[in-house]
């Protein structure tokens, strides 16, 4: 029997590296004769760095940055065996688990420390970054690693301008003559599954700023400013087809933009770039290696883990191969149900269970679901 282990990290919990482990270690010890393909996967948030160092071989380096309130963290990205190609995990240096999420911390959060990551990667001579855009505390475009990354914003009296999602709006100017010349000679990949716009009701502010701390004032004062400063990036670049309105430039508070107008970045589905890495299709192509059976789990399974969440393509491909799919998740939104007879799935939130129990005992509770799910084989 064919089994794929293919889960996204159960954010603040467990990565998909330890989910792999974890469920690895009960087959080994009480279904030793099933095969196992462990891959770990990710949409382009926390987790992607891990998920690709599983697949391709690279070293992590960790440095002191500045988080997004300007405080000293320690942050990770790796690179890869080539010593060309790093991955840089936004949550990282910019994350929302770095702060607590508040009006004021959403309004002066900045993406600065991100920027730091991607000119350490430059000193030690990568020109390739893999950039994973997800779970980022910040709405200020990108301005801040723009402005580690050398380039100067001024307001209307000539002051430089301390960028963040409430500056934006005073930037008059911007002076791109120290900006990093290596990124030149760089190529930038997004790895992401976000599809909203940068500017609109369904952009970067409308959409996930309240989740990082913003009321209904703060909302328009963010989104006004990043308008703002997408049509003063895009004088002075130059760009005639406006970037702030394409799918995927409000990702990570508008990271997305940045990327995409200043650093020429491509855009990428973290999922699918993973899926190529690990040749996962191939994998279900293949009459003879095709599992028989698919186990994956995530954080929270709800309306959005179908649409461009890593559950949401693999439910795809099971159903478009008729594989059975058995998920693991932290908790399930109540009225989102759906009736297939080849899913399953398991919750480790459940009456006599808190939040924050099966949090810091995931492991533990994904253990017993896994011996649940052995047994049944078992009597199949």
């Amino acid at each position: 029997m064919n089994i794929l282990i293919a889960p996204d990290s159960f954010k603040g919990s467990l990565s998909a590296v330890d989910f792999c482990c974890v469920v690895a270690q009960q087959f080994e010890r009480l279904c030793p004769d099933v095969h196992l393909d462990l891959m770990p996967l990710a949409d382009g948030g926390e987790g992607i760095m891990d998920a690709i160092l599983s697949v391709s071989p690279g070293k992590k380096i960790t440095l002191s940055v500045l988080n997004p309130l300007a405080k000293p963290v320690k942050a990770q990205y790796a690179i890869l065996q080539d010593r060309h190609t790093a991955v840089i995990e936004m949550a990282q240096a910019s994350g929302l688990p770095l702060i607590t999420p508040s009006v004021q911390t959403i309004s002066q959060a900045s993406s600065y420390g991100t920027g730091e990551l991607i000119i350490d990667a430059l000193n030690r001579g990568c020109r390739r970054f893999i950039m994973g855009l997800g779970g980022s505390a910040t709405n200020d475009s990108g301005a801040g690693m723009l402005a580690a990354l050398g380039i100067k914003f001024y307001d209307k009296r000539g002051d430089e301008v301390n960028v963040c999602g409430q500056s934006l709006s005073s930037i008059q100017s911007i002076d791109l003559r120290a900006f990093e010349p290596r990124l030149c000679a760089s190529e930038f990949i997004i790895a992401s599954d976000v599809s909203n716009p940068l500017v609109g009701k369904n952009g970067a502010t409308f959409v996930y700023g309240v989740q990082k701390g913003a009321d209904e004032r703060a909302l328009i004062v963010l989104e006004n400013g990043i308008k703002h400063f997408a049509r003063l990036s895009e004088q002075q670049l130059s760009i005639e087809s406006s970037l702030q309105f394409l799918p995927g430039s409000g990702a990570a508070g508008g990271m997305g933009f940045a990327l995409l107008a200043y650093c020429q970045a491509t855009m990428c589905s973290g999922f699918e770039l993973l899926a190529n890495m690990t040749q996962l299709d191939k994998l279900l192509e293949n009459k003879q290696t095709r599992p028989d059976m698919i186990i994956s789990g995530e954080g929270c399974f709800d309306q959005q883990s179908l649409s461009g969440k890593v559950l949401g393509h693999l439910y795809q491909r099971a159903q478009q191969y008729q594989i059975p799919l058995t998920l693991i998740c932290g908790s399930q939104q109540a009225d989102f149900i759906i009736k297939d007879n080849h899913l399953k799935i398991y919750t480790l939130l459940h009456s006599g269970v808190s939040l924050q129990y099966s949090m810091n005992h995931g492991a533990a509770l994904i253990k017993k679901y896994i011996i649940r799910i052995i047994a049944d084989i078992c009597r199949c």
